[in-house]
């Protein structure tokens, strides 16, 4: 969606993102840990180093290693230990949902959104992006993190539009494909998805995320070679809107020229709900505040 003509009084994505805050600890844990999952030659201990830098997510680790999904024979006593058995896969998707509680997962007023609300969509948007990513051959844990990070650009857009001095009515939700883009280009000129990839870029993630997020409601204009997991996010965002907002998919209005980039179809996305539905009933008890049972 093209920006609209700009005001001298509106802000720009960019002096949003500066009223944030520094980007939490364990969210800095993501982006590298992202690096390390792309390249071939890292390691396991590589991944334990990254851990250690966060005490909760240390604990969290040890405690999955040792649950009834993963424990086996003598309980994991180090972060070593944990990180063998859990894999690569699962203890990135276990950093990426705690790093989406420190990011994104907050109560958003103007959007009418709580943060129960905010965790749901961006953990089954993930999961949704990384289910088609699998399916289509891309990257997972790019795909993953974009569709977890796809409305991070909301938190910085609540906050300026709370602090503003004429209180606004509530932004209005069109659904997929839109969802409140056509509200927010109405009230600052550009949309969240603007303001989320400001904010990625400034926090060092990697454009292969970037740009995804920067596309999601414009898939085909993304360039190469971002144009495919752009595709992936629209799908997942699809999905997400299938799963959260219980639409009928039937209704809703998919571009059929994005599914055809994907080689899918708008049956064969849908399809995917019942193992969707699976991954975010596993990632609550993967997250969940209270101790995993072991075995």
């Amino acid at each position: 969606m093209p920006p609209a003509p700009r005001s001298p009084d509106q802000p720009t994505p960019g002096q949003l993102v500066s009223e944030l805050h520094q980007l939490p600890p364990v969210a800095r844990v993501l982006v590298r840990l992202q690096r390390l999952l792309s390249d071939p030659v890292s390691s396991l201990d590589g991944v334990a180093d990254l851990i250690r830098l966060d005490a909760g997510l240390t604990t969290r680790v040890i405690q999955i290693g040792n649950s009834v999904w993963f424990g086996r024979g003598e309980p994991s006593r180090t972060i070593e230990d944990a990180v063998s058995r859990v894999g690569f896969r699962e203890i990135y998707r276990l950093v990426a949902v705690m790093a989406t509680d420190a990011v994104v997962a907050s109560r958003l007023v103007m959007y009418g959104r709580d943060a129960e609300k905010m965790w749901q969509e961006s953990v089954v948007c993930a999961c949704a992006a990384e289910i088609l990513a699998d399916r289509l051959g891309e990257d997972f844990a790019v795909a993953y993190t974009a569709g977890l990070l796809h409305a991070a650009g909301r938190q910085a857009i609540n906050q300026h539009l709370l602090a503003s001095a004429e209180r606004s009515p509530r932004l209005n939700d069109e659904s997929f494909p839109r969802d409140f883009s056509v509200a927010e280009v109405a009230r600052l000129g550009f949309t969240q998805a603007d303001v989320g990839a400001a904010m990625l870029s400034k926090w060092d993630f990697a454009p292969a995320i970037v740009e995804p997020i920067r596309f999601q409601y414009a898939p085909l204009e993304a360039g190469e070679p971002h144009a495919a997991m752009a595709a992936i996010l629209y799908g997942a965002r699809m999905l997400r809107t299938i799963v959260c907002q219980q639409q009928d998919p039937a209704f809703l209005r998919v571009d059929p020229a994005v599914l055809h980039r994907l080689g899918l179809t708008l049956a064969g996305v849908a399809a995917c709900q019942p193992e969707l539905e699976a991954q975010l009933k596993r990632a609550r008890k993967l997250t969940a505040t209270e101790p995993v049972v072991s075995r």
